[in-house]
């Protein structure tokens, strides 16, 4: 994974988090109605935080079991989005964006494009990921995703400093073949 660069979407570019990022990690990561949806972001966010979280990026991405990504709109950070190993043998996808950006698509935009790295370059096998019971529009992403439900459980919120009501979701190989291969047949016919 050392030699990734970026994914490249219709409107954003998905690429390392760098030193750069900072401020604007700082500034849109310090926020309750992001921070509440996350199991491990902080609140407030600072900017310890944020220098913690950067230096930590190298030696995860060294590893071979973490992929974190900023996600970007016109050279600017807007969140983040990342795959990574789990305890177990899976990988779970996770994602956040900045306040100002909800509502346009986004997250689906560059969630997609992360779920098809997976699959396709990654070569993994399955994807997990959860959102918070209270968290609609996240259920309706990974849903978008061809994510399905399996499972509740408790999981701890950093930020809200107590476990919540978590809905787990998952998707193989296989389903995002068929998948894939369905859009193609609807984009030929088109």
């Amino acid at each position: 994974m050392s030699e990734f660069r970026a994914i490249v979407t219709e409107r954003l570019i998905l690429r390392p988090v760098a030193a750069q990022d900072r401020a604007r990690l700082v500034a849109l990561a310090n926020n309750w109605r992001v921070a509440k949806n996350l199991s491990t972001m902080p609140f407030p966010y600072t900017e310890a935080a944020a220098d913690d979280w950067i230096t930590k990026q190298p030696s995860l991405w060294a590893g071979g079991k973490t992929v974190t990504l900023a996600v970007t709109l016109d050279g600017l950070l807007i969140g983040g989005i990342g795959i990574g190993a789990r305890d177990s043998a899976e990988w779970e996808l996770g994602y956040w964006l900045g306040e100002p950006y909800w509502n346009r698509g986004y997250a689906s935009e560059a969630a997609i494009a992360v779920r098809d790295y997976a699959f396709g370059v990654l070569q993994l096998d399955r994807i997990v990921a959860g959102h918070y019971a209270d968290n609609h529009a996240s259920g309706r992403i990974l849903a978008k995703l061809g994510l399905r439900y399996t499972s509740e459980v408790q999981r701890f919120s950093m930020a809200r400093g107590a476990k919540v009501r978590c809905l787990e979701m998952a998707m193989t190989r296989e389903w995002w073949l068929e998948s894939t291969q369905n859009q193609a047949r609807t984009v030929a016919v088109a």
